[in-house]
Order: structure tokens, then sequence, then C-alpha cells
């Protein structure tokens, strides 16, 4: 009788992952496309599909080739007509070589790459590079042919990568004060919401993963999500098995379901001191010219964003946000967001005295007049249009 391994060595590869590579893009899976080229099955690749592996000949010789459109990026020399494992060398590619691994069965292929990108993604995490840990997390999801129980572990994964990028970006609490800081990193908010999607995605394919509720359930917790928070933690209860060896587990989710119940009430409390405070202090006078220019100075702000080659632009880089961006990139486009609002306001800024168009502390004067305005209590129209403009 054979052993079932050396069943498998004996068949056929249908697939390859190449994996280890400098050139990013030649990593991935590769398939059978069913030509041959010297003696050998040529291979595609899934995504980048001007990529070929496959055997060429080089004088009176052979060898396995990675490359698009004549340009090899690497290739090993050899006369088996199976791809080489290892022994590969750099050409037109970056350094280092990759390795290849070859599979009679193109679910194993896709379980072996998946395994590979989430390795990756796994020690980005580790270093801290939480945007590019989720998208390694992403190029596993495109494995094909993965288990329903596989793909939900690794959108689980995904949200706990998410939910740690959110933490690195919440600012620290405020001496002295029982209320977050007001310049809140915009990527904490975006950064829970992405973990909580994918949490609620992993549970959608495995609705006994516990990993998912958990991480969407802190996640909840971060951005004050209550109600979510608490049925995402209901469902890591729910998906311990039952039994003292997963007391401890089961036990755990509980804590967290209580804890979400505890700071839901601690920040209504917070909510209703705040409103007594309010309320006990001394009424502001406002002067009437003050409030009339504050009015009129809105609507024209307000007015100046609706025109159609502002919206347009303003649409399409906010589409531009989104998971695994670099905060560089990040940064350029929302100093592009800014650019292009002030284009519109600085002509209004001039006609009420204040030089926006190159001095930044002008925009920050005008803005905090018309904030000072919205917080005397005594003028609520100026606040709702402040929050329209937002």
């Amino acid at each position: 009788m054979f052993e079932f391994d050396e069943l498998e060595a004996a068949l056929p590869p249908e697939a390859y992952v190449v994996h280890g590579a400098g050139s990013p893009e030649a990593n991935g899976l590769y398939v059978d496309i069913q030509i041959e080229a010297f003696g050998a099955p040529i291979f595609r690749h899934t995504v980048m599909s001007d990529l070929l592996l496959a055997r060429e000949r080089a004088g009176e010789r052979h060898g396995w080739l990675i490359g698009a459109n004549r340009r090899p990026l690497y290739g090993v020399r050899t006369e088996e007509t199976k791809c080489s494992q290892s022994g590969w060398r750099s050409f037109k590619g970056e350094k280092p070589a990759p390795l290849v691994e070859g599979f009679s069965s193109l679910a194993d292929a896709a379980r072996r790459l998946a395994e590979v990108w989430c390795q990756e993604a796994e020690s980005l995490a580790n270093e801290g590079k939480f945007r590019l840990a989720a998208e390694s997390y992403k190029k596993a999801l495109g494995a094909p042919d993965l288990p329903p129980r596989r793909r939900a572990e690794i959108h689980a994964l995904r949200a706990r990568t998410f939910r740690q990028l959110a933490e690195t970006k919440k600012k620290p609490q405020q001496a002295g004060s029982d209320r977050p800081g007001d310049l809140e990193d915009p990527l904490h908010g975006l950064a829970a919401e992405w973990a909580i999607e994918e949490a609620e995605e992993a549970l959608k394919l495995d609705e006994k993963c516990f990993l998912a509720g958990w991480e969407g359930a802190i996640a909840a917790k971060h951005i004050g999500w209550w109600n979510k928070g608490r049925l995402l933690a209901k469902k890591a209860m729910q998906s311990v098995p039952q039994g003292p060896q997963h007391r401890a587990q089961r036990e755990t989710a509980n804590t967290l379901f209580i804890l979400l119940a505890e700071e839901e009430q601690e920040e209504k409390a917070r909510k209703v001191r705040e409103m007594q405070k309010a309320r006990q202090r001394p009424e502001v006078q406002l002067d009437p010219k003050e409030l009339e220019w504050a009015r009129e100075v809105a609507v024209q702000l307000k007015e100046a964003l609706k025109t159609e080659d502002f919206r347009r632009p303003h649409h399409q880089l906010w589409k531009l946000i989104g998971p695994g961006l670099m905060k560089k990139d990040a940064d350029e486009i929302f100093g592009e967001i800014r650019n292009l609002v002030w284009e519109k306001w600085n002509s209004v800024a001039w006609l009420h005295g204040y030089r926006t168009t190159w001095d930044v502390k002008a925009r920050q004067k005008l803005c905090s007049r018309l904030v000072n305005v919205a917080n005397t209590g005594r003028a609520d129209d100026v606040k709702a249009l402040i929050k329209e403009i937002e």
C-alpha cells in the first residue's frame, strides 16, 4: 500500500504557489491552463494574467521561468519537467528569489496561499504595521476555494488588525476631564467600524467564530456602539462550547458583555452631568450684530459648497479613503479636501476681512468666531448651519 503523501507526490501538479519573491507581483497562485511548452504544462497567475510559470529552453538546456511579456523575473535551471521548489535566481525581478510549491489539488494550493498571506499579515501586525497587515489578510481572502470556516477565521483576524489600528489612533484622555480629547484621529473611528464590518462578515460565514464576536465587540466598545457591542459579545458567548473546559472563555465573553453595559451607563451619566453643568452656566450675552454676522457668514459658507465644481471632486476624494490606505496618503487626501473647501470659502472670508488665502491663522480665527457664537446657547440656527456644513 502507498502512503497518501507518496500518492500525492506522484500526481501531476494542478497549481503552484509562489511566495517570498522580492517583486510582489510574482507572488500568488498559478494554475494549469491546459497548454504545454517543452514537455510541461504552462501555469498562469490567477490575478496577474500576463504572468506565466513555464518551462523554457536556453540553448541545449532547459529550465523554468516566471515572467511576463518576454521579461523573465525569476528562473531556475533544471532538466526536470516538474517545476523545482528551490534554487531560483533573480533575473529582472527584485531579490530575494521565490519559493515555488506544487500541489496536485487547487484547493490545497489555495489553502497554502492563504496560509502564506496570513503568516505575512501576522508578522506585519507584530511590527505594528496594521494597515499593511490588513492588506495581506485581504489577499488571503482572495484565494479561491477556501472553506467557509477558514474564510470566517481570516475575516476575524482582519477584524483584530483593524481593532488594533483603532487603538493606536486613540488619543489619550485629557487630564482632569471625563471626556475624550476633541482632536480625535478620524482613523480611530473608521478603523473600529472596519473591524466591526469584518467581524460581522465572519459571523455570516461561521456563527460559531468566537474571535469574530470578541474582536467586533471590543471595536464597538471603542466607539461607543453599545447595542452593537452587546450583540457581538453575546455571539461570542454563544459560540463557546458547553463544558467545564471552556468555562474560562465563556466567562471572559460574559465579562465583556457586562462591561459594555456598565460603560454605556457611565456615558449616559456623563451626558447628564454635562447637561446639568450647562444649565448652571451663567447666561451668555450675545451682541445682536454678532449673531446677525454669524448667520450671514454661515449661510454664505454653506452655499459656497453647493456648486457642482466642488461637490464632484470632493466626493471623488472621499471615495479614496478606505482600509489599507497609508497614513502619508491619507494625510495628503485630507489636505486636498481642506484646500478644496477653502478655495470656495476664501472669497467669503475676504468679504468679512479675513485674509485666508495664505494665512492659516486667519482661517482659524474665522472658524473660532463662528463656533463661539454657536456655543453661546442663543444661536441654535447658527449651530444647525455649522452641522450642515460639517
